[in-house]
């Protein structure tokens, strides 16, 4: 075996079919594992035998709906809708992997972590966790009001071509959009909710932004762009990005580093237990990362500078931490460092010296520059895992756009996936591909880890956004039902392929199959929510909007420090 091939010599067995089974198998797949059927998930090989388990069968649209996604994607519509994708069982697929990796990790290392078990649900809650955490803040939680934009991004030029914007200075949007000619009031007026999109799930723009837009070529806004240093790029469709040189290759890249010793043993506990990771982070695809491998069990050191990351201070608090920035980042150490001085480098390599993990995000090439890439550490620490989550890989070149959730849901085709037919592609606003990535990224992590206990070397693992969004284009599940439709107080989500069984249930005739959604909703009208749900049992989720309910709903699977934070979705257990 090699460093990039982990499960080299590994069988691996997965129940049945569908978007987490077909997950499972990818990934799996191309960590080298020898796939075949059974009962259930399971993993073995040399000195290791660990069974997974998904608890209870679960419908893709149930889980939205009865987590908060549908309300938090339909946010800017002002109603509630599907994803479009199998967003849910995809993540759930790659939790699967993580969790299998982590007790494969574990019994390398002597600890008997031999079972697991997880839930959609509680992936689900992660995935939405900063909305929650915000919606639950001590001080001054964020209510999220239905606020239609029809004028939100992206925008479209005067040769048609959509495109997605991104801007991290006040000065970068004015200098652009003034070059467009675009009145400076809108400029002024826009800038706060653009800026806001990514907490709110939602952005009313003025018209006048789209109005300038309108007015110029594509290649015209790419050069004003280049010149103003605002980021744009082309909202593509899922051929497109599939027709791309490197489209379906892995997400994660593996490369192996030095021989070194041994990394640590363990004794019993959760399956990291005594992996010590270093990160320098930040927004959510990296800290995320981490805090799924806290979860493993893993100690996480978080290097931010002198004062702190200015993302703890933002807006709703829990206690004296941003409720956002909290639900990311519990728990970890804190290291504050400045990392540009020479005595600030010196301190991350001593960091990092007896660490397991260290993972950055920092821009490209900025690691050589500081002098602190993966030969410098290696260097130092022969055996750490040196991991890199990044924004597009080395797909764009050397200078590509900004590499941040919308910009990579615009270019990867997810955009256009998400969009129901007839409808022109746009991205949702609600946070997806850093979500993704930062599942992704953990995934690569541990795999680089259970390579570097079967092979004696350390290594480095890189993995992009770009690579997280292509893993969410599987063809979408599909039902005989499978909708949001109108009760008399609300919506609910059904999902069934026994047609004949829901229309007894609701008391009215099999109509022709082009006439059932008008049939369900005009039943639907007749009585409100709560009754339904109790009638129609598993098949049938309220559409929740209110995020705080959620918690009230099911506190045990909540932690409270200052705002709800999900609790890990993994159940572990030692040999039988």
């Amino acid at each position: 075996m090699s460093f990039s091939a982990p499960l080299k010599g590994f069988q691996a067995r997965l129940p049945g079919s569908g978007p987490v089974a077909e997950t499972v198998l990818d990934r799996l797949r191309m960590l080298e594992a020898d796939v075949g059927r059974a009962d259930a998930f399971g993993l073995s090989g040399p000195g290791v035998s660990v069974e997974a388990r998904l608890c209870g069968p679960f419908s893709e649209n149930l889980v939205q709906a009865g987590c908060g996604i549908m309300a938090l994607h339909g946010r800017s519509e002002a109603r509630p809708r599907p994803l479009g994708v199998d967003y849910v069982s995809i993540l759930t697929g790659i939790a699967t992997v993580q969790g299998m990796l982590a007790a494969t990790l574990a019994q390398l290392r002597g600890n008997p972590v031999s079972r697991v078990e997880l839930g959609a649900d509680g992936v689900a809650l992660l995935a939405v966790g900063q909305y929650i955490a915000a919606a639950t803040a001590d001080e001054d939680p964020e209510s999220y009001e239905d606020l239609p934009s029809t004028a939100r991004p992206p925008f479209v030029s005067a040769d048609g071509i959509a495109f997605e914007v991104e801007s991290f200075s006040g000065e970068a949007w004015q200098g652009f959009w003034a070059s467009l000619g675009t009145p400076e009031r809108a400029i002024a007026h826009g800038w706060r909710p653009f800026l806001l999109r990514y907490e709110r799930a939602s952005a009313v723009l003025p018209r006048e932004l789209h109005e300038a837009a309108e007015s110029a070529s594509f290649e015209k806004i790419r050069a004003i762009a280049a010149t103003t240093g605002m980021h744009v790029c082309p909202v593509r469709t899922v051929a497109e990005r599939r027709a791309d040189p490197d489209a379906g290759l892995p997400p994660w890249t593996l490369r192996a580093g030095r021989a070194a010793p041994p990394g640590p043993g363990a004794g019993t506990g959760l399956p990291l237990a005594g992996i010590h990771v270093v990160e320098s982070t930040r927004r959510v695809q990296g800290p995320l990362a981490t805090r799924l491998l806290s979860l493993l069990g893993a100690t996480v050191t978080r290097i931010e500078p002198p004062g702190g990351d200015p993302l703890r201070g933002m807006p709703p608090m829990a206690g004296d931490c941003s409720a956002k920035f909290r639900v990311l980042n519990d728990g970890k150490r804190i290291a504050e460092i400045d990392f540009k001085t020479a005595a600030g480098r010196e301190e991350v390599m001593d960091l990092i010296c007896d660490a397991d993990v260290f993972l950055h995000n920092w821009a490209p090439g900025k690691d050589v520059e500081l002098g602190l890439d993966a030969a410098a550490m290696h260097a130092v620490n022969p055996g750490l895992v040196y991991a890199a989550a990044c924004g597009w890989g080395d797909a764009l070149g050397k200078h590509p756009p900004a590499g941040t959730d919308y910009m990579v849901q615009a270019y990867s085709g997810v955009a256009d996936a998400l969009t129901p037919a007839g409808e022109p592609p746009r991205p949702t606003l609600m946070i997806m591909v850093d979500i993704a990535g930062g599942f992704v990224s953990a995934e690569g992590i541990l795999a680089a880890l259970v390579a570097r206990q079967r092979t004696g070397h350390g290594g480095a693992v890189t993995t992009s956004l770009l690579a997280a969004a292509d893993a969410l284009l599987r063809e979408p599940s599909s039902a005989a039902v499978d909708g949001v439709f109108a009760a008399a107080d609300g919506l609910l989500a059904i999902v069934t392929e026994d047609v004949e069984t829901l229309c007894s249930k609701l008391d009215i005739p099999v109509p022709p199959m082009e006439d059932l959604p008008d049939a369900i909703t005009k039943a639907l009208g007749t009585r409100p929510v709560a009754d339904w749900e109790s009638g129609l049992g598993s098949i049938a989720v309220p559409v929740r909007r209110g995020l705080g309910a959620l918690v009230s709903r099911h506190p045990e699977r909540f932690d409270r420090n200052g705002c709800a934070i999900a609790v890990s979705p993994w159940i572990f257990g030692g040999a039988s």
